[in-house]
């Protein structure tokens, strides 16, 4: 009798061993998945996006253009936790991120192109986006940023997630340009990603100054856009 009532203990301490790890593992599942769709919720960037652009092959002719691109995603969604909720301060600390990034991608083309009109035009970008860095910068140093919700003002960043789905759908296409076709394509997203950030700002923005900036940026980019779009058509 002994024996049969330590058998059936044993039985029973084994299933509720079985059932305790079963219901820590699904509590563990929920978090982690209720985790990830917050961020993604939040930034508009799953975490799909960043794996796929982390197995993304940069090398080759071009191939640092991508590099570049997914450089400056990776420090846009960093800057998630000095995020203020105020609209024209964390735009405009978006915005030095974003020409950051294409300065560094206007020096390749400038270092690597050999087209002439590519390379006159990587060099206007970097010179207008200089300019507008130091305008934004000057910005920021002066106005005290006032706290609001970062959920509102992260909606800036989802446009991210669209451009990297779009740049994944093209690598087929880019893997065989050459520096200065991968600079204009590259380009051409990273314009439509900025123009999508600086429209969903003026939505919220509430300074002259930075919606005036917004604008000029919007302006300003899709007449580049358009130019970039005309030379790849005649540089198929």
């Amino acid at each position: 009798m002994k024996k049969l009532n330590f058998k059936k203990g044993l039985v029973l301490f084994s299933c509720l061993m079985a059932f305790s790890f079963t219901a820590c593992n699904e509590n563990a599942k929920t978090v982690e998945e209720t985790t990830t769709e917050t961020e993604e919720t939040t930034t508009g960037v799953t975490t799909t996006d960043t794996a796929a652009t982390t197995g993304m092959d940069t090398t080759g002719a071009g191939g640092g253009m991508m590099a570049h691109m997914h450089k400056n995603m990776e420090e846009m969604r960093g800057m998630r936790t000095n995020m203020t909720g105020d609209p024209d301060y964390d735009f405009a600390q978006m915005m030095v991120m974003h020409h950051q990034g294409a300065v560094r991608m206007a020096d390749d083309e400038i270092a690597n192109g050999t087209d002439t009109k590519m390379k006159q035009m990587a060099q206007k970008t970097k010179e207008t986006n200089q300019a507008d860095i130091k305008k934004l910068q000057d910005f920021t140093s002066k106005h005290k940023p006032t706290k609001g919700d970062t959920a509102t003002t992260s909606r800036m960043m989802q446009p991210m997630g669209k451009m990297m789905g779009d740049m994944h759908k093209n690598m087929g296409d880019m893997s065989s340009m050459n520096t200065d076709q991968n600079f204009a394509q590259m380009m051409i997203h990273h314009h439509e990603m900025g123009n999508e950030m600086a429209r969903e700002f003026l939505k919220q923005g509430k300074t002259q100054e930075m919606k005036q900036m917004a604008q000029k940026t919007i302006d300003q980019q899709t007449k580049e856009i358009k130019e970039l779009q005309n030379w790849q058509q005649q540089n198929k």
